[in-house]
């Protein structure tokens, strides 16, 4: 007869439910992740779901650190009568491997971000790590001082690693489940009833007494573990969209006479228009994130003298839809990943997705809406609109011209901005060795669409 006694303690099976459940929440919510940078998503729901992924990884190497102290000074319940030797080692060694498994994930998933690098763009990709938004979580090993090379070795490795971990998991979950579906359907024993709330042994007489601390304690953890499942579930749901939809868009509707900036030299011959190139009619174009880019450049000012800073955002997307006929109607979005922020110099780059600079973690993204463009003349474009940064919003005019050459088609775009507008840097003790005025220069280079 399995007995009160025999059971887990009320703290060991809270213990185990969180971490189970949150391993089986971060399992999928991973491979879904990397998927969708892989395809080149770099929405704020991606973003926000990373950050969520790194604040449940910690929190569950937490967990684990106490279960297992709470395992090496709480005796567990004895395995049932009669089982065979082999088996319980089998059994013995499952636990052991999830406590290792449940250390190693989180772990090497650490050493990943700690190395501020992303394997899918092959870039510095320094994101602080806050735990759920309440305080920043330091970097493994100081790698974010360390060589690009370095860093990116560490970040393939951790991440490879990470993957196999989570396909080990995913395979000793499965033998753990079966397993304990054996025991209480065909052997019909206590084990599964030993970590189970409420659910009796198939061979127990009579049921067990009562005890109500011990019934409230569990619970009360498992509403607790539900209601953060919930909570969890829905902060990703945005990540149910298309990966499309966050996907860079242009679109142009041409004028009946060539664009003035369309350059045709006098000795080419000028090139056919093709199906899609109709008068006023919008023909989609593909943005080539190869030639494309945002890039922006400061002074950096010391007792040594005066330095020219260039550096670039390396996840961005545009949405354009520009009518030179109809300008009332045209619209300009451009959406960019804080984080991505680069200059190729390590103690710029690991300073700008902090608190005093973007504050990536707070505000990943930064957004241009244009509210109204209008030509200039000469083939030239201002699009006036409001530009967002770490929550704040000014109005900028962004003057650009468009070229289109056949089936090539790009926008230039240059302006200026002063950085404490936004509050960036203002609070940090290098803030008067960068200068305020920060240039930004923005190229897109499209296909036509076939």
């Amino acid at each position: 007869m399995s007995t009160q006694s025999e059971r887990y303690t009320a703290v060991a099976i809270v213990l185990h439910w969180a971490i189970a459940v949150a391993v089986l929440f971060m399992l999928p919510l991973g491979f879904i992740m990397h998927e969708r940078a892989e395809h080149g998503d770099a929405s704020q729901a991606l973003f926000a779901a990373y950050q969520l992924h790194k604040s449940i990884g910690l929190t569950v190497l937490a967990l684990t650190l106490v279960r297992l102290a709470w395992r090496l000074t709480h005796r567990p319940p004895p395995l049932p009568d009669g089982m065979p030797a082999w088996e319980a080692f089998a059994a013995r060694a499952t636990h052991w491997g999830f406590y290792v498994l449940t250390l190693a994930l989180p772990l090497t998933g650490w050493l990943y971000v700690s190395a501020g690098w992303s394997i899918h763009t092959d870039s510095s990709l320094p994101v602080p790590t806050r735990w759920f938004g309440l305080f920043e979580v330091p970097h493994l090993f100081n790698l974010p001082s360390a060589s690009d090379d370095m860093r990116s070795d560490t970040a393939e490795a951790a991440l490879t690693a990470h993957a196999y971990l989570a396909f080990a998991a995913i395979g000793l979950a499965g033998l753990h489940v079966a397993a304990a579906l054996k025991h209480h359907f065909l052997n019909r024993d206590e084990t599964l009833a030993h970590m189970v709330p409420f659910v009796r042994a198939p061979n127990e007489t009579q049921p067990p007494a009562r005890n109500v601390a011990r019934s409230a304690f569990i619970g009360a953890g498992l509403a607790a573990i539900a209601v953060a499942l919930l909570a969890s579930l829905y902060a990703v749901s945005n990540l149910a969209a298309p990966i499309n939809d966050d996907a860079s868009r242009f679109e142009v509707a041409e004028p009946a006479a060539p664009p003035e900036t369309a350059t045709v030299s006098p000795t080419e011959t000028p090139p056919a228009p093709t199906a899609s190139a109709v008068p006023g009619a919008p023909s989609a174009w593909t943005v080539d994130r190869a030639a494309s880019s945002i890039a922006f450049g400061y002074t950096y000012e010391d007792e040594s003298g005066s330095s020219q800073f260039n550096g670039r955002f390396t996840r961005w997307t545009a949405h354009i839809r520009f009518d030179p006929n109809s300008l009332d109607a045209s619209t300009i979005v451009v959406r960019i990943q804080t984080a991505s922020a680069s200059t190729g110099v390590a103690v710029h780059d690991n300073a700008l997705p902090t608190t005093a600079w973007f504050n990536s973690s707070a505000f990943p993204t930064a957004e241009f809406r244009s509210t109204r463009i209008r030509a200039r003349g000469d083939g030239r474009y201002e699009a006036r609109g409001n530009l967002t940064i770490r929550g704040q919003t000014r109005q900028v005019d962004l003057p650009f011209t468009l070229a289109i050459n056949g089936d090539r088609a790009s926008v230039q775009a240059n302006t200026s901005i002063d950085r404490r507008d936004y509050e960036i840097g203002s609070d940090d003790a290098g803030d008067d060795l960068i200068s305020r005025d920060i240039a930004i220069t923005i190229r897109v280079e499209a296909q036509r669409a076939s």
